[in-house]
């Protein structure tokens, strides 16, 4: 089997999580270098993980060829880093969301299509292993056709609407939506932002199958509930990881739960998930067909299946496991939902035909923030970045 080598660019705290699969993966992939606009923290995780250590993701790719870039830095930079790459014959792989805006993520395709290389992104939702148990129940039919999702989802909007379209089934093409900013107690956010205010959102999606999602961004941090969704059907539904039927019985109908069980061996002196299962009739049960990497949670799963995807799409020169179109249709419904919200909850029709109100001011926050336009040419956006190499050097056509 081909052993690609692999990149990454970013070293934080999700880039440490993504680092800690790659390097169990040995036989599919070899870290060959980790890049970070601070050098002491690629160093760092070079040192801990494998691979060279850069402060320039250019450099890093000009020296190190790699077959594949992962890209996990802040979202404004990811279409970026992706065109670069893609621009060197570089696959890419880039975290959620994929682009900030839908102008921003089309260069990302358009940089893809015309070099020939695969762009995927990181969406771990549908991976997890109880989604994945949970779609072979709805694709069972146990619930019967689904008639609607519901959907909190607390790190990350795109997140959320994986869920949804996951079990929706179907074009969404209709959204209303809802968002304010909510004061909080001041707190550090995930990527070190300090934070006074959350935004809440809450949106209503309609499919053309006749499935409505009701899908809520919540302002609060934690809480016992958490990222949290329900899906229902005439003959049942899944609340949560709780899977209940409706069953005949003495006086009628009854709702009977079958439990989501999980389980887990010790492999390597770790204890790993091994499968999930409800004892249905006939049971409906999901296999790890990642136990040999040791993946030991919900989210190692997710990643070892992204890499071992790409992997199989690079070397075989087949599609994505999820690809950089579903992405965008994720990204699409929470641009969607702001959108509405931005015209006092009037409903946006599906897909969106315009650059939106809430794009164009994401696209003004980033010009302020970097003094430079999102869609300026490549050789000069990634001098926001990475200001330590020439232009000439950044790109070459």
């Amino acid at each position: 089997m081909d052993t690609l080598k692999i990149a990454v660019a970013g070293t934080g705290q999700r880039a440490q999580s993504h680092l800690s699969t790659i390097v169990k993966m040995a036989d599919l992939y070899r870290l060959v270098g980790v890049c970070d606009v601070d050098r002491k923290k690629a160093e760092e995780a070079a040192g801990h993980y494998g691979g060279r250590a850069y402060d320039h993701p250019v450099r890093m790719m000009e020296a190190e060829k790699p077959d594949l870039l992962f890209v996990i830095v802040p979202p404004e930079g990811h279409h970026i880093l992706a065109e670069a790459a893609a621009d060197r014959g570089i696959h890419v792989m880039s975290e959620t969301p994929i682009g900030i805006t839908l102008p921003c993520i089309d260069r990302m395709i358009e940089a893809a299509r015309r070099n020939r290389v695969k762009l995927e992104v990181s969406e771990n939702v549908w991976r997890f292993p109880a989604e994945r148990l949970k779609k072979q129940i709805v694709d069972a039919g146990l619930l019967g056709p689904v008639t609607q999702v519901h959907c909190q989802y607390t790190s990350g909007a795109y997140h959320g609407m994986n869920a949804l379209r996951l079990y929706a089934g179907g074009a969404a093409k209709r959204v209303v939506g809802m968002a304010r900013d909510i004061p909080v107690r001041p707190y550090v956010s995930y990527g070190e932002i300090p934070t006074t205010a959350n935004t809440w959102e809450a949106g209503l999606i309609e499919f053309d199958n006749g499935v409505t999602a009701v899908y809520e961004f919540p302002a609060r941090r934690g809480g016992p509930r958490g990222n949290y969704w329900e899906i229902d059907g005439p003959e049942g539904h899944i609340l949560g990881n709780e899977l209940f039927l409706y069953r005949k019985g003495e006086k009628g109908d009854e709702r009977v739960p079958y439990p989501i069980l999980t389980d887990v061996e010790e492999v390597g002196g770790r204890k790993v998930i091994v499968r999930l299962r409800v004892e249905t009739d006939p049971p409906v049960v999901w296999e790890n067909p990642y136990v040999r990497y040791e993946t030991t949670g919900t989210d190692d799963v997710a990643r070892a299946d992204q890499l071992a995807m790409m992997h199989r799409a690079i070397v075989e020169d087949v599609a994505p496991g999820y690809g950089a179109g579903e992405g965008r249709k994720d990204q699409e419904l929470v641009i969607a939902v702001r959108a509405s919200a931005l015209m006092g909850g009037a409903p946006v029709d599906l897909p969106l035909k315009a650059m939106t109100a809430h794009e164009e001011r994401l696209h003004a926050e980033f010009r302020e923030r970097f003094k430079c336009d999102p869609l300026s040419p490549t050789e000069q956006a990634i001098q926001m970045f990475y200001p330590t190499i020439g232009v000439r050097q950044a790109v070459k056509k």
